[in-house]
């Protein structure tokens, strides 16, 4: 095999381990922040049982204060009663005063429906509370882990640039820079193997020439579809 073409395989390994470590190192801090989104929407959500709860207490005694004012005007149309001669009075208060026990029995029975949901209300916040308690300590778990990749990553990162940068060095001036012009327009990678007279990258058939020239050995060869270089291998 060409001297510059295992220096290139070899530049290539190290390109695609320095871009694949770029890319964890930028996707990261966006899977910290997704962590974190997740539990403010967890949080948002609790919270929002326990308000819910806390409304349904908050209806439950206003209605308490409304049979407590009924059971005030009933004790007054009484204490009128007793203070009246006029039959026609007397009666009107008493409609007042049934009227007003009708009026307690319906807010009493919402009472104790409020009071059951306000039961059931506690119970689930109980349960989203513990709930909540469990999925912040994974979250704390996830930042950590991700937060110390962030530091190994950062650290291999930098290893793996001192390697491509020797590796660099180790290529024709001409001939790395024909490397990254194709590289850079290809996005993944710049040589590749010749498998049954086909490239290895585009997959496309190879004319006889361009197999005998790589074969060959002779400087550098390009598959003629899509440029790429592309080197025999016994495999």
């Amino acid at each position: 095999m060409n001297a510059t073409v295992e220096a290139l395989l070899v530049l290539q390994e190290r390109d695609v381990r320095v871009t694949n470590l770029s890319a964890e190192l930028e996707n990261l801090p966006r899977q910290i922040t997704a962590v974190e989104s997740d539990l403010a929407a967890r949080s948002a959500k609790f919270d929002e049982i326990k308000n819910r709860t806390r409304q349904i207490e908050a209806d439950r005694k206003k209605l308490d204060l409304e049979v407590q004012s009924k059971q005030a005007a009933i004790a007054r149309y009484k204490s009128q009663q007793q203070q009246t001669r006029k039959n026609e009075e007397f009666a009107a208060l008493n409609h007042e005063i049934e009227h007003a026990e009708k009026e307690i029995s319906t807010l009493e029975d919402s009472e104790l429906e409020l009071m059951e949901a306000y039961d059931k209300g506690l119970a689930t916040v109980a349960e989203g509370q513990k709930e909540l308690a469990q999925f912040q300590e994974k979250t704390k778990q996830k930042k950590n882990d991700l937060e110390k990749r962030i530091t190994a990553v950062t650290t291999e990162l930098a290893a793996a640039k001192e390697k491509q940068t020797a590796a660099e060095q180790t290529v024709p001036e001409e001939d790395l820079s024909r490397y990254r012009r194709i590289l850079k327009s290809k996005k993944d990678v710049a040589i590749v193997p010749i498998r049954g007279g086909a490239c290895g990258g585009c997959h496309m058939k190879l004319t006889s020439q361009t197999v005998i020239s790589a074969r060959g050995g002779e400087g550098l060869t390009s598959c003629e579809n899509c440029g790429r270089l592309v080197y025999w291998s016994e495999e």
